[in-house]
């Protein structure tokens, strides 16, 4: 009985601490100059800083650490380079697979994809298992879109709201880490939808979105050609941010913002980006 006991009251204080958590966290949107800082910092983390320093193992960075240390420093590499580059970011996905699919329930793992297409590394397809990054992304802005849609119905109840607004926050920042990545990984060309999106819709921004990204996977990192693109990307992804907070605060209260979390919330599961992190290149 002193042991349930204990127990129960254990609970209530997780809980209630939880909660205090939760409603004592910034709930106002993020500005636009705060977005397009965001943006750049998540592309970073996601591109370089996650792969390099928790992926590698010690003997792979000194193996690469000339190749490694030029990519962070935001210097150009070569073609061949490139292509040495992308395959090590390639295998070290591959091992961490299993991984991050707890993180992210869209990481959709493929097996020998597109084999009749030329690839960014010279050759043809993506070989072997892989997270397919198109794919990822796309199937997060599915469930970003569905999300909202709930938010937005009629008779929407506010436990629902709350719940598919985390949801909609953490599939926004998890779109924007497969692309990333994406970028420094091998891959085949773009692929539009079969149907085209409407212009000025956020379907329209996602799949501009994409593109960029795919353009800059065949582009030398950190070319002039490939910052171009990942700009181009980072912007659409902006609007797509500015919109999904925008639609969420008409549809939430306060209260329920702050139970939800704003985007990159810790509770929507998401990196937390250092302001003060170096860029490779400064928007």
């Amino acid at each position: 009985m002193r042991i349930a006991k204990w127990g129960a009251i254990a609970i209530v204080v997780l809980v209630a601490a939880g909660l205090a958590f939760v409603l004592t966290r910034n709930s106002t949107p993020h500005s636009a100059a705060d977005v397009r800082l965001y943006t750049s910092l998540l592309n970073e983390i996601a591109a370089v800083d996650v792969p390099h320093n928790d992926f590698l193992t010690p003997a792979q960075r000194r193996y690469h650490a000339d190749l490694l240390n030029r990519v962070e420093a935001g210097m150009e590499l070569s073609p061949e380079e490139s292509i040495v580059y992308r395959q090590l970011i390639q295998s070290v996905l591959l091992h961490y697979q299993s991984r991050l699919v707890w993180l992210d329930r869209n990481l959709t793992v493929l097996t020998d994809v597109a084999m009749d297409l030329p690839n960014n590394v010279g050759g043809n397809g993506i070989a072997g298992q892989h997270d397919h990054h198109d794919v990822s992304a796309r199937r997060n802005f599915a469930d970003l879109s569905r999300a909202l849609d709930r938010i937005e119905a009629d008779n929407s109840w506010w436990p629902k709201r709350i719940l598919s607004a985390n949801r909609a926050y953490k599939n926004l920042t998890d779109m924007v880490l497969h692309m990333a990545v994406g970028a420094h990984s091998i891959s085949v060309e773009y692929r539009p939808p079969e149907q085209p999106p409407e212009p000025g819709s956020m379907a329209a921004d996602f799949e501009a979105f994409l593109l960029a990204y795919k353009i800059a996977q065949f582009e030398p990192v950190n070319s002039p050609a490939y910052v171009a693109q990942i700009n181009r990307g980072l912007d659409a992804y902006g609007n797509l941010v500015l919109t999904t907070q925008a639609r969420i605060v008409a549809e939430l209260s306060p209260v329920e913002r702050r139970l939800a979390g704003r985007w990159l919330a810790l509770h929507t599961i998401a990196p937390q980006p250092d302001p003060e992190m170096k860029l490779r290149f400064p928007r």
